[in-house]
């Protein structure tokens, strides 16, 4: 089959190829015929190696984890899900591998796609709706009426979030460049601010709940807008020791990622807030729950670009510059 793939952390440029075309293995896999994939930051994370701590490969290393198929072939446990029905997923952090024209996942992963719904915004919803998902209902547990800070807002990610969060009858301020300021509004934000020229730090109001997807300093200064027992959820960030120990990680990287994030701990230990990691996780269920928004119209998902797979890396080149307006679509 024809894949998308790198042969060690740090390559610069994907490789197109062919490498054998898995097979079921166990019986609750599903082979799936791969119609489009997305591309997502974490995509060019992991070319980088920077989850190496975290996720653990072989290689070649097939790159991807959105995907919307065909099933061709099921384990002999699959219930769920029958051959030549369209499904979709966030495949598992295990075997990432959707810059293919066939990959394997299980089958709680995925959902059957609704007749509604196209192939495009299959493929582009899965990692950034879960993660949205996640945030908003598992790590802070939002309540109506309360009010959040997004950070960049006009990417895939962001501009999934704030629909969601508007759902859940939530203040939503986020943080863009002026050019974006009327989409974002359009998507149900109450209050944008252009980071180039503003501080949000002077202009965001103090707020319960904040989204981080840029890390650094901007992570850093969010805690002086939070409330006190307020919430601050990050992608971007450092993981801390309380999300090894969730994790499962050994005490090496327990007390590393203690080391490396403390500063993190400081700010939200002075804010009297908490922090979170998110590392989102594949969920079927709640794939299925957003799909469901899709079709009664009350979340649209954001497509920016479309590319063709022989055109993939121009596709990652293109997120990687940052400027993407929702998400970036490969057609295999």
């Amino acid at each position: 089959m024809k894949a998308a793939y790198i042969q060690k952390y740090g390559q610069a440029k994907i490789t197109l190829g062919n490498l054998d075309k898995p097979r079921v293995v166990n019986s609750n896999q599903v082979l799936v015929k791969v119609s489009f994939t997305s591309i997502n930051p974490v995509d060019l994370k992991i070319q980088q190696g920077k989850l190496k701590s975290l996720l653990h490969f072989v290689f070649p290393l097939i790159l991807g984890n959105d995907y919307v198929g065909i099933v061709e072939q099921v384990g002999s446990q699959v219930k769920l899900v029958k051959v030549v029905q369209r499904v979709s997923g966030r495949i598992s952090k295990q075997q990432i591998s959707t810059f293919c024209e066939y990959l394997i996942d299980e089958v709680e992963n995925m959902a059957i796609v609704p007749e509604d719904i196209s192939n495009e915004q299959a493929a582009a919803l899965p990692l950034v709706g879960l993660t949205a998902h996640q945030a908003l209902f598992e790590k802070m547990q939002v309540k109506p009426g309360e009010s959040i800070l997004i950070h960049a807002g006009a990417g895939g990610l962001g501009s999934t979030m704030i629909q969601l969060a508007k759902n859940s009858g939530l203040k939503v301020i986020t943080t863009e460049s002026a050019q974006n300021h009327p989409f974002l509004y359009e998507l149900g934000a109450d209050l944008v601010i252009d980071y180039r020229t503003q501080d949000f730090i002077e202009v965001c109001p103090p707020v319960v709940y904040v989204f981080d997807m840029i890390g650094g300093k901007t992570l850093l200064d969010s805690f002086k807008v939070v409330k006190s027992y307020g919430k601050v959820v990050s992608v971007s960030g450092l993981p801390d020791k309380k999300f090894a120990q969730s994790y499962g990680l050994t005490l090496f990287w327990q007390q590393a990622f203690e080391f490396v994030s403390r500063k993190i701990t400081q700010a939200a230990k002075k804010a009297q807030a908490e922090y979170e990691f998110l590392f989102m996780k594949p969920n079927g269920q709640q794939l299925a729950t957003l799909f469901e928004l899709i079709v009664n119209h009350q979340l649209s998902v954001q497509i920016d670009r479309q590319y063709d797979f022989k055109d993939i890396q121009a596709a990652l080149d293109y997120v990687a510059k940052g400027h993407a307006k929702g998400k970036v679509i490969v057609k295999i």
